[in-house]
């Protein structure tokens, strides 16, 4: 809150002198946020934004009636509904909520891996030297033309990935992003129409032209991303990967899997980055397809189960699971539950069930559950309620039902296949598929308007590749029985205040801060490295001034340096750092010419009082309000000083200073600012330092009541940021009148 305070402070500022008004995008930066009919709390209330990151169509940068007690800063005009309302600028940050966010990459790419774990060699050929395997969505770079080699009949990508490493990779599992996109004007109205923002167009667009028998629908969450990315962190996601890049420690959540970072759980979140012919049937709509079939009996040389019984047989390969019996047994399940059978063998696949001798399906499994249960004869061909520190154990407890103290629920005990298949496809439509998770997507990451479960809860499993790696497994079986060109649904998320488009993290430094900004050799006023907007004072004779900035990290790249032309009496000059990774920040100054250019930071630099962000404290009880005035002034003859009570009055000079209190300083320069201030010891804003303000911090160190904010702030008697028995020990004695404070 303190940088979003100085962040408005800066910007009223700026705009003192200016009379340029902007349409702009703001959002609340925290919840439970009122929106009024006027600036001021008198106004009538029209709503309560109950999140934050809830973006706003702010009318002006201009903020209205500052000053007040209950919104110091003022009041930004909103366009809200069609309508003038007004919301404090104290909760509010210009700007959208995934501008710059630290959390996960924004960079922009030129090709990424195209496929699941595919390996990198150290030459053309697939003999070579193993050097790793990458993840889907891999951003790389393209060295040279594709060249031959064994084992690749499409030819070999030398490819650079993770910042500098180099290496070889067979060229069909690269995707350039120039050969995934395409325009089409017709096209591109009917998806607007749909809702589709216009990232998600140009991939569609080309999947349009090479499947025009596809369908897809924008499935709008009416869900903030960021609050996306916080909502699925945690234990949900799990990747099974040693690189630190990707994980968030180096703990074993399960026997070779690791707690993913947001970075990684955005890249997987983001829709479009799997808006391929490979990875789009994620958001394949899993019901099953009945067509014109009857919907009451399943006939077996219907013209679904037909498309169902190559698909699946397909699927499972040279395994025992493509015999007839089998097969005929997924079309059944899928057909009385209304699931894909496509889809319920992908899973069987994805989960292992196609190796014959697998412990969730031999049935021989010997090990006791709870050392108790035996789960001998049992079968759980989807790893349904496999979890823990022995997934399959468990997984097969749940399949033994009441005989291993879980409930008969889905046709348990499953004690043939037969029943664990048709149990199972019970299970997922049920639970999932008939309750608004209908898609691979869904299943992974719950964030389906539809779902009767909370929002990112309710998670079929872990793995945060299991959707890209199953609709890769289901775009290979479809595309081997040449059934790509039958018609698909696809139901595809879009959430609100997405960015440009997410990249996995990767080895280069994503940091584009700046360390320091100086003009003319001086730091400017009110520097903080997270903000990006600032004003800044020169003297009226300057034609130009010199701007040097210093990188927080030497791999980013400044443009935006050295001597800048001033074209009038205000000019607006950017500021650009591009980090290694090709994340963009922009710092933005605004250079005014004034008579006089001393700021409030100048004007403050050489007084006893310490300031840091929006706080003025180190200042000792019983001063008189004159006392810091006088100072103020006596360094800088032409500033304005004016100081008001914690309710908005202007204060008389010679009432003491409090605890709570406001300075407002205005520089010669025209920079405004204004100040909380805080008295050393006095701890409930009376201005004086007594025994009540002793017992305050003793019930605080007791944890009986808790100081909070400025009262707070003036206990830390000794400015360590602390409050010890030291802090209590001080304010003793100098009641005492032992010490000064």
């Amino acid at each position: 809150m303190k940088k979003a305070l100085v962040v408005m402070i800066i910007i009223l500022a700026s705009l003192i002198f200016t009379n340029k008004l902007d349409a702009l995008t703001g959002y609340t930066t925290e919840s439970n946020v009122i929106v009024r009919r006027g600036p001021g709390v008198e106004n009538e209330r029209i709503t309560m934004l109950t999140e934050s990151n809830v973006v706003l169509d702010v009318v002006e940068s201009k903020l209205y009636n500052p000053n007040s007690s209950e919104c110091p800063l003022g009041w930004y005009k909103l366009n809200f509904n069609g309508s003038e309302a007004y919301i404090c600028g104290e909760y509010v940050t210009l700007g959208n909520p995934g501008d710059n966010n630290p959390e996960y990459n924004t960079s922009t790419y030129e090709a990424r891996i195209h496929g699941i774990n595919i390996i990198v060699r150290g030459s053309a050929n697939s003999n070579s030297t193993f050097i790793t395997t990458l993840l889907p969505g891999t951003n790389i770079v393209i060295l040279g033309d594709k060249v031959a080699g064994n084992g690749c009949d499409e030819g070999w990508y030398k490819i650079q990935y993770h910042k500098d490493q180099i290496g070889y990779v067979c060229s069909k599992y690269v995707n350039k992003k120039s050969d995934i996109i395409a325009s089409d004007a017709e096209y591109e109205k009917v998806l607007k129409q749909k809702g589709f923002p216009d990232t998600y167009i140009p991939y569609l667009v080309y999947l349009h032209k090479k499947f025009p028998t596809w369908e897809f629908n924008a499935i709008k969450t009416n869900l903030d991303w960021n609050q996306v990315i916080s909502g699925e962190e945690g234990t949900k996601n799990l990747i099974n990967s040693t690189l630190d890049i990707y994980r968030v420690n180096d703990i074993e959540v399960e026997k070779g899997w690791y707690q993913t970072t947001n970075a990684v759980n955005a890249f997987y979140l983001d829709p479009r980055n799997f808006l391929t012919e490979k990875f789009i049937f994620m958001f394949e709509n899993l019901n099953y397809d009945y067509g014109n079939d009857n919907r009451v009996t399943l006939d077996l040389n219907s013209a679904s189960a037909k498309m169902y019984y190559n698909t699946v047989k397909n699927i499972f390969g040279n395994s025992y699971l493509s015999r007839d019996e089998y097969v005929n047994m997924y079309i059944g399940a899928g057909f009385q539950y209304n699931v894909s059978p496509s889809h319920l063998a992908s899973r069987t696949r994805q989960e292992g069930g196609t190796d014959e001798n697998y412990a969730a399906v031999s049935g021989n499994y010997g090990e006791l559950y709870d050392g108790i249960y035996s789960v001998k004869g049992y079968y759980n061909y989807y790893n349904i309620g496999a979890y823990g520190v022995n997934p399959v154990l468990r997984g097969l407890a749940y399949a033994c039902g009441e005989a291993c103290d879980f409930y008969n629920t889905y046709n348990r005990p499953w004690n043939t296949r037969e029943k664990a298949i048709y149990g199972g496809a019970y299970y997922i439509a049920d639970g999932y598929i008939n309750d608004g998770q209908n898609t691979l997507y869904f299943q992974k990451f719950n964030t389906s308007p539809t779902s009767s479960a909370p929002n990112y809860t309710h998670q079929y499993q872990a793995n945060v590749l299991a959707p890209s790696s199953e609709s890769a497994t289901t775009y290979t079986s479809y595309q081997e029985m040449g059934l790509l060109n039958l018609s698909y649904r696809f139901d595809i998320p879009v959430y609100n205040n997405m960015p440009e488009i997410v990249s996995l993290p990767t080895l280069a430094s994503g940091i584009n801060t700046l360390k320091e900004i100086k003009v003319n050799n001086k730091l400017i006023s009110g520097y903080d490295e997270d903000i990006v907007d600032y004003t800044v004072y020169v003297d009226k004779s300057l034609s130009s001034v010199k701007i040097d900035a210093t990188p927080k990290d030497n791999t980013s790249k400044i443009n935006g340096t050295g001597i800048i032309n001033l074209t009038g009496d205000t000019t607006e000059h950017k500021i650009i750092v591009t980090a290694e990774n090709g994340n963009v920040k922009t710092y933005t100054l605004s250079i005014k010419k004034v008579t006089d250019s001393t700021t409030v930071d100048d004007i403050l630099s050489g007084l006893s009082v310490r300031v840091t962000g929006s706080i003025m404290n180190h200042i000792s009880p019983n001063t008189q309000i004159n006392t810091l005035k006088q100072s103020i002034l006596k360094k800088s003859p032409s500033a304005t000083v004016t100081f008001y009570s914690s309710t908005g009055n202007t204060l008389n000079d010679y009432t003491n200073l409090a605890t709570g209190q406001k300075i407002k300083i205005t520089a010669p320069s025209g920079e405004t600012k204004v100040f909380d201030i805080v008295v050393t010891g006095d701890t409930n804003g009376d201005g004086q330092v007594t025994i009540l303000d002793l017992l305050r911090v003793q019930k605080h160190l007791l944890n009986s009541t808790r100081l909070t904010d400025l009262n707070l702030k003036a206990a830390d008697t000794n400015s360590d940021n602390n409050i010890t028995i030291l802090d209590l020990l001080r304010i003793q004695k100098y009641i005492k009148k032992e010490i000064s404070l």
